[in-house]
C-alpha cells in the first residue's frame, strides 16, 4: 500500500506531468487539497474525468488538526493519489505527512509539477540563484517585524525576496499586491519607492507581470489572484533587460537597481 503525491501545478488541471495523470489513473482512490493555493481556472469535474475517478477533497482541519489522518488510514490499505497544488512539498502540510507516513512504513513518491518557486523565474527572467528566503504576508494579523527584517537582510546581500500572499480558500475575496504592498510601506514607508514586480495568475494565459516601484504598483490592477511579489535585488545585466523587456520595467526603475 502507498501514497502518491502529484503536483497540478499552477493553473488547471492540465498543469499536472502524464508522470502524474498515470499516477492517479492507477491508484485505487484519490483525494486532494485546493486550499494551500488557489488555481484559477481548475475544474474538478474535468479533472475527476481524466483521471477516471472521484477525488475526495479534504480541508485544512482534516489535514493540519486531524494530521491527515483519514489519508493515513487510507494509505495503509490500498494504493493513494494525493492531487494538490504547484509542486506537492512546497507546502510544509505536505512535508508532515509524508514523515507520518514513513513513521508508519507506508511507503510515498512525489510527482513535481509547475511551482510558484520556479515559476516567477521564467515570467521575470531573475536568476533562480540569486533569491534569497522568500516570505508570506498574512492578510487579517500585523505584519510581523520579521517579515521586513527579511527583505532587508536580503536586499543587502543584493538577492530578490519571493513575497507570497495569504491565501484563504474558500472566499471569493483573496489578498491583493495592492493590499500587501500597503500594509508592507505603512510599516516601512521606505518600501515605497523600491523596485518589485508584481505577478498575478502565473501560468495562465492572462497571466500579468509588471515591474515599477512599490507605491506604482498600487495603482496597477492585476485582476483576480492568485497573487504574489518580488522586491528586486542587486540585478545582473541580463536580468536588468529582461524586466524592460518582459515585464516593462521603465528607465528610471533600472536605474534604481545599477
Amino acid at each position: 500500500m502507498s501514497l502518491t503525491f502529484i503536483g497540478l501545478g499552477l493553473n488547471d488541471e492540465k498543469g499536472m506531468t502524464l508522470e502524474g495523470l498515470e499516477e492517479a489513473r492507477q491508484a485505487d482512490s484519490a483525494y486532494g487539497e485546493f486550499y494551500t493555493n488557489i488555481m484559477p481556472n481548475l475544474d474538478l469535474k474535468r479533472l475527476e474525468k481524466n483521471i477516471g475517478k472521484k477525488v475526495e477533497v479534504l480541508n485544512r482541519t482534516q489535514l493540519e488538526d486531524e494530521g491527515g489522518e483519514k489519508l493515513l488510514k487510507a494509505a495503509s490499505k490500498q494504493r493513494v493519489a494525493f492531487l494538490v497544488p504547484g509542486d506537492p512539498l512546497i507546502a510544509t502540510t505536505h512535508i508532515s505527512l509524508r514523515l507520518s507516513l514513513a513513521k508508519m512504513g507506508i511507503p510515498s513518491r512525489v510527482v513535481h509539477a509547475p511551482s510558484i518557486v520556479s515559476a516567477v523565474c521564467g515570467a521575470t527572467g531573475l536568476q533562480s540563484y540569486k533569491f534569497g528566503k522568500s516570505i508570506t504576508v498574512p492578510r487579517d494579523q500585523p505584519l510581523p517585524r520579521s517579515l521586513l527584517d527579511t527583505i532587508s537582510d536580503n536586499s543587502h546581500r543584493g538577492l530578490h525576496t519571493l513575497i507570497l500572499l495569504d491565501v484563504q480558500a474558500g472566499k471569493t475575496s483573496q489578498m491583493t499586491i495592492r493590499d500587501a504592498i500597503t500594509k508592507m510601506t505603512t510599516a516601512d514607508p521606505h518600501l515605497e519607492t523600491r523596485v518589485a514586480v508584481g505577478l498575478a495568475r502565473l501560468g495562465s494565459r492572462d497571466e500579468k507581470v509588471k515591474a515599477s516601484k512599490m507605491k506604482i504598483l498600487t495603482g496597477e490592477d492585476f485582476g483576480n489572484g492568485p497573487q504574489s511579489i518580488i522586491v528586486v535585488g542587486r540585478v545582473h545585466f541580463m536580468e536588468a533587460e529582461a524586466l524592460e523587456v518582459l515585464c516593462g520595467a521603465g528607465e528610471e526603475d533600472l536605474r534604481e537597481l545599477s
